[in-house]
């Protein structure tokens, strides 16, 4: 990897985690959320630190060209950050549907008081 691709990395990685961290700071993303794409931060930097890592684990796991090996990853990361959204949209959907029907108790409850003024 060349030494410009490595310094780009490396710019692009501190800007994710700025980036992160002013949507945290502005509420517009959770800390639970952001630990995902923290990982991902972490990853381009870890890489553009050390330019020589991807060549030797893409040796050890056999790929004949590293841009292979990059594809490989991007997937699976990919693939991660879905499967967790997809357990925190399944459990928001799960907490929405408990405070529908706790306001639709509520709701029935005041509606029967009113009745009875």
């Amino acid at each position: 990897m060349s030494l410009g691709l490595s310094i780009l990395l490396v710019i692009f990685s501190a800007l994710w985690f700025i980036a992160i961290i002013i949507a945290i700071y502005t509420g517009k993303i959770s800390v639970r959320y952001s630990i995902v794409w923290f990982f991902a931060a972490l990853m381009l930097l870890v890489v553009g630190l050390f330019p020589g890592l991807m060549e030797w684990v893409a040796g050890i796991f056999h790929f004949e060209l590293v841009s292979n090996l990059v594809a490989g990853v991007l997937i699976t990361l990919l693939m991660i950050i879905t499967f967790v959204l997809t357990l925190f949209v399944t459990k928001q959907k799960k907490q929405i549907n408990s405070l529908i029907q706790e306001v639709s108790i509520l709701r029935s409850k005041l509606e029967k008081d009113d009745k009875r003024k």
